[in-house]
């Protein structure tokens, strides 16, 4: 049996031959991750396969991400100037509507005085800018304003005070010379600083003296006040031996020689009223920068 040469006919050697023509092509693929047709590779990568697969779907993904970045890029440039242009439009109108140099105001839209001897009370009604109307009963002690005056020995370092009695607490309270500015001649049609030396004089009697202003401009007594008050140090002011009276409804005691530690504890102690007490504390200060104390 072994002896016996095979013998195939020509289409079974014709279709061994293909198939193993077959097998070296994907043979050679696999090694060499080109085709061989020809000796050539038709125009496709040299890079083996395997590399071919990894690196492809990377530069895929960056490219992608690159365009979504560029989109996303435009689409907040385009948000940002659209915000901006609505912020433009609306400042544009706001101050067309409302200069800035002209701000909303409250509006005085009547007023009428309710009650009136000493003081006024007036009855305000104002609109706000919010749009509501509010009512207010408002005091007016009449007159162009107030002053208050802190005196001050620079020899001694010691402050003259008053005591007198406050009608509204019911309270005999210490405190400091002040009284109200007249349009008259009496205080040179509303002068504060002729208010100051007249009412030092009848409360303390004291004149003269370096005077010190201690606010810029008046400042309001209160909320519901309409008076604004000015307030004065003044320094060295000498003995007047006939000063000038006191008003009929002033009932005052001079205290001199005070102490900024016996002012300080005055005013912990409420023994001093508000107005008092705030013109105090501005004089000290003023004190300490001018060196008088430490």
């Amino acid at each position: 049996m072994f002896g016996t040469p095979l013998r195939l006919g020509r289409p079974v050697l014709f279709l061994i031959v293909f198939f193993l023509v077959n097998i070296f092509v994907v043979v050679a693929k696999n090694n060499h991750g080109h085709d061989v047709v020809g000796g050539t590779n038709h125009g496709r990568s040299s890079f083996p396969v395997n590399q071919q697969t990894v690196l492809s779907p990377t530069i895929k993904r960056v490219d992608t991400e690159y365009s979504i970045n560029q989109q996303q890029q435009q689409e907040t440039n385009e948000t940002n100037n659209k915000d901006n242009d609505d912020a433009s439009f609306l400042l544009a109108a706001a101050n067309k509507n409302n200069p800035i140099e002209e701000e909303e105001e409250h509006e005085i839209i009547h007023s009428e005085v309710v009650y009136s001897r000493w003081r006024k009370v007036i009855r305000r009604v104002v609109r706000m800018p919010k749009g509501n109307i509010v009512d207010y009963d408002i005091v007016d002690q009449q007159g162009a304003g107030a002053v208050i005056i802190f005196a001050w020995d620079t020899k001694t370092k010691t402050a003259t005070l008053v005591r007198e009695y406050n009608p509204g607490c019911h309270r005999v309270l210490g405190g400091l010379a002040a009284g109200l500015v007249e349009h008259g001649e009496k205080h040179e049609g509303g002068d504060p600083l002729v208010a100051a030396h007249h009412e030092l004089e009848e409360e303390c009697h004291l004149g003269g003296g370096i005077w010190h202003r201690l606010t810029t401009r008046p400042i309001a007594m209160d909320k519901y006040v309409v008076t604004e008050i000015t307030a004065y140090l003044v320094l060295d002011a000498q003995h007047v031996p006939n000063p000038k009276p006191l008003d009929a409804e002033e009932d005052i005691e001079i205290v001199r020689g005070v102490t900024v530690p016996e002012i300080l504890e005055m005013i912990r102690q409420g023994d001093m009223n508000l107005v008092g007490a705030w013109a105090s504390l501005l004089a000290i200060e003023k004190l300490r920068d001018l060196g008088e104390i430490q």
